[in-house]
């Protein structure tokens, strides 16, 4: 059987985004849509002219009635049998859950309404079906009928009235009633400006009764209000709306009838003090494909086979700066000018191009089906630097199924290709500074007799503020067997605390290699870092020397967190206090170092507070007392196994919490 070659309205049919399919009244298909191809995975070939249920089958896996079937039985008896279903007028709605559809099962939200013939007799029932268990399209939707205008206005996701050529409303939409508090039932039939009450608190005209005023007298009186063409839009404040007063965003054309003569008027107003977006408008009128394609979001034109531009929409004017009246008809690639300073192929081109062609010339062109994609960078464009495109062409058929023209979208994805990049950038900068602040850790602890010392840090990001370091003291015969030690936390995060972090370890370094006393040293090394601290950084900090000839520990705390020491005698801990300020905060400041000794099996554990700090769900701190418990338990560990003990009950602890601060740690273990 050969199938007719689709019509202009089945071109335009098929490109509906939803599943939609059309039934005779005895039940047999007439019409069955790409998407409802793709919903189904069955071909319009294999249905159209099908009866008997048949259509139910790929959804049900038997025959069956659907929505549309429901639209021939009387309304009591579809009540009485098919609770589910809401009726809305002669339209029939539901949402079903069909378990066999597809693996897991799917929702579907479906619609169905009648189709008449010019004297009103159902002739048979369109349904419209769409896959809701990803996402809801709703701002999608075009209506599916034209009979009555109030059905189509109720769908609107915008606030929407209509008056006749007297004035009187003979539409107020649910999203009205919602933005005023009127209900449809007060307002329909009623004129005089009274629809004017809720938004002004008085009888006034508004922008709906401004399109019956002939040009000249509009832009006397009006010259706020933007005409194009017999449309006229206005951004307006309106004080005494509701409290504190509301921007609104509204748009009036007429209407007309089959004649051409005006009927009415349509206004449409959008609460934009919230920012409504405009991908929430339907569009409005099905008069002609020209019409749907002035009301799309994207820039669009499209070209008849011999190249000459049958449409080019209100977006595409405002992305080249050309009118449509200054670009209808033209061929020969005029249309390409805009977007290359030059005649050559744009995207739509390329639909008439066989397919093995376009394939061999153009590699970086994505084919969808028979549509075509792709991503382009235009160097100029209306004098401006360049711009990031993406572009969607489709053909278009004439009844035979001939292609007879093609469409083409383009969007401008500058700004996202713009963040992408950014985004590139700073992750490599980041990787660059972690690997930087990397190359401070010291890559192997250096040890000295009678100790045992492990030490590590643990980003939360990719670079932080805190660090630790180990000095050897080698320079000199009379310094051997002892080593510098020391652990810090920068204030703040990310790269300016990695850079602080820098600037300290080197200063706290220099130091501490000149001057044998930890105080001293760190005394110094705080006037530099507070000279140099602009910005009000500031580091904890704790240092000591490890002597392996006494077996000691002379340390500064600079307002760290106090390290616990473990006494293996008596299974004991306690905390190093603070013996000054942190570093960068105040010159000239004192401080005292204290001497310990360290025995054999006795354990100092320094750490930042991201171990201490970190939470749990329960909001609970690790804190110092669950240290020092993991620390008595785990002594007769080495060092490194105590640390990682420690990590691993910190990292138990906040399992479903991230890690919002850095951890560092160093164990200091005496041994024999």
């Amino acid at each position: 059987m050969v199938r007719e070659a689709p019509s202009f309205q089945d071109a335009i049919f098929d490109f509906l985004p939803d599943a939609t399919l059309v039934i005779s009244r005895d039940g047999r298909v007439l019409a069955w849509n790409n998407a409802m191809e793709a919903l189904t995975g069955v071909p319009a070939v294999q249905m159209l002219g099908r009866g008997d249920y048949e259509y139910a089958i790929p959804f049900y896996k038997k025959r069956r009635p659907i929505l549309a079937d429901l639209v021939f039985i009387p309304e009591a008896e579809l009540e009485e049998k098919y609770d589910t279903v809401e009726r809305i007028g002669d339209t029939l709605v539901v949402d079903i859950f069909i378990p066999d559809f597809k693996p897991g099962g799917v929702y579907l939200w479906a619609k169905a309404s009648p189709l008449y013939d010019p004297e009103g007799n159902v002739i048979g029932a369109i349904e419209t079906i769409r896959d809701i268990t990803e996402r809801k399209r709703a701002e999608q939707e075009m209506a599916r009928t034209t009979r009555e205008m109030a059905e189509i206005i109720d769908f609107l996701p915008d606030a929407t009235l209509v008056i006749d050529l007297d004035g009187k409303v003979i539409a107020w939409n649910k999203a009205m009633e919602a933005m005023t508090g009127v209900p449809a039932g007060e307002m329909m039939g009623r004129g005089d400006y009274e629809y004017a009450i809720p938004f002004y608190k008085e009888r006034r005209p508004i922008l709906v009764n401004l399109v019956f005023m002939p040009e000249t007298e509009l832009e006397e009186k009006y010259d706020f209000i933007e005409r194009i063409e017999d449309t006229l839009v206005v951004d307006i404040f309106i004080p005494d709306f509701k409290p504190g007063g509301v921007y609104l965003w509204a748009k009036a054309s007429p209407l007309y009838d089959p004649e051409g003569n005006v009927t009415g008027a349509i206004e449409t107003i959008r609460d934009i003090t919230e920012r409504k977006l405009a991908e929430q408008e339907i569009v409005r009128s099905r008069r002609s494909l020209s019409d749907i394609i002035s009301f799309l979001p994207d820039a669009t034109f499209a070209i008849d086979p011999a190249g000459h531009v049958i449409t080019w929409n209100r977006a595409m004017e405002e992305l080249t700066g050309i009118p449509a009246a200054e670009m209808m008809g033209k061929g020969d690639y005029e249309y390409s000018l805009p977007f290359y300073q030059e005649r050559r192929p744009m995207l739509a081109n390329l639909i008439f191009m066989p397919e093995a062609e376009l394939e061999s010339l153009y590699t970086h062109v994505e084919r969808e089906g028979d549509m075509l994609v792709v991503d382009t960078f235009i160097p100029n464009l209306r004098g401006r630097s360049g711009r990031y495109f993406w572009a969607k062409a489709s053909p278009l058929y004439d009844p035979e199924g001939t292609i007879t023209g093609a469409i083409e979208s383009i969007r401008d994805i500058t700004e996202r290709r713009e963040m992408e990049g950014k985004l590139a950038r700073s992750n490599a900068e980041l990787q660059i500074a972690a690997d930087i602040q990397k190359s401070f850790m010291p890559e192997k602890i250096p040890q000295i007799g009678g100790f045992d010392i492990a030490a590590r840090t643990v980003m939360a990001k990719e670079v932080g503020g805190d660090f630790f370091d180990v000095i050897p003291f080698e320079i000199m015969t009379l310094d051997s067997g002892t080593l510098g030690l020391l652990v810090a936390d920068v204030s703040g995060k990310g790269v300016p605390a990695a850079l602080f972090m820098a600037l300290s370890r080197i200063v706290v370094r220099v130091n501490a290699l000149w001057h044998r006393d930890p105080a001293k040293a760190i005394s110094d090394a705080n006037n530099i870092i507070t000279e140099d601290s602009k910005s009000g950084m500031f580091v904890t900090l704790f240092f000591g020397l490890l002597s392996e000839a006494d077996r000691t520990l002379t340390y500064v705390n600079a307002g760290h967190n106090p390290p616990i020491l473990y006494r293996s005698r008596d299974k004991t801990t306690e905390q190093l206090i603070l013996t000054g300020i942190v570093l960068g905060a105040v010159e000239n400041q004192e401080y005292t170092s204290r001497t310990l000794p360290i025995y054999p099996g006795d354990i100092i554990v320094m750490y930042t507070d991201g171990v201490t700090e970190a939470i749990n769900t329960g909001n609970e701190l690790f804190g110092e007392d669950r240290l020092g418990t993991i620390i008595r338990k785990y002594a007769h560990l080495p060092a490194r196994e105590i640390l990682e003990q420690i990590l691993s009950a910190v990292e138990e602890f906040s399992k479903d919490m991230p890690q919002f601060d850095d951890i560092t740690l160093l164990v200091i273990k005496g041994t024999e």
